[in-house]
């Protein structure tokens, strides 16, 4: 993986993270492959008002899930911007392109959804200060960069502190 990230394998919310994020080295290449930007304004202010619709349906308040949200598509950016720093549109060229809207979308769309369902269960536990700890050494252990860790975290920090 190009960005970071071994795997595919959830564990909790530190494992979800992990897990959207190592998609992002497919997302990067469709957009170099295609000529498209990394930021997507209208694809990414509809994934916020569907989390916070689906977010609210499980209870939780429209701030949390939004700056939750807003932090992993920043570290997302950011992870394909790294990876984007690497590879030219040659390099690419002669591999198989990743299904960005049949399979990578979905995947994504249904990491969040999982995403929101741990992130209840964060905030119903009274243990956020620990799962903020274990996420922050689950992305190091994971390698990605400090400025996609400091994304993720502020994201993750937001979605824990906003009150109901």
């Amino acid at each position: 993986m190009g960005c970071a990230g071994s795997g595919r394998e959830s564990g909790g919310l530190p494992g979800l993270m992990v897990e959207r994020l190592s998609w992002m080295d497919e997302v990067a290449m469709v957009k170099l492959a295609k000529d498209l930007p990394v930021e997507d304004a209208v694809r990414e202010a509809a994934l916020l008002e569907a989390m916070a619709v689906l977010g609210a349906e499980m209870g939780l308040p429209s701030a949390a899930v939004r700056g939750f949200f807003a932090g992993q598509i920043l570290a997302a950016k950011v992870c394909q911007e790294e990876w984007l720093r690497t590879r030219s549109s040659d390099a690419v060229a002669s591999l198989a392109l990743p299904d960005l809207p049949g399979t990578v979308r979905p995947a994504l769309d249904a990491i969040g959804k999982r995403m929101l369902v741990a992130l209840v269960e964060v905030r119903n536990s009274g243990q956020s200060l620990e799962v903020i700890r274990n996420c922050r050494e689950r992305l190091v252990r994971e390698g990605f960069s400090e400025q996609v860790i400091e994304a993720a975290m502020e994201g993750l920090e937001v979605g824990l502190r906003e009150a109901s």
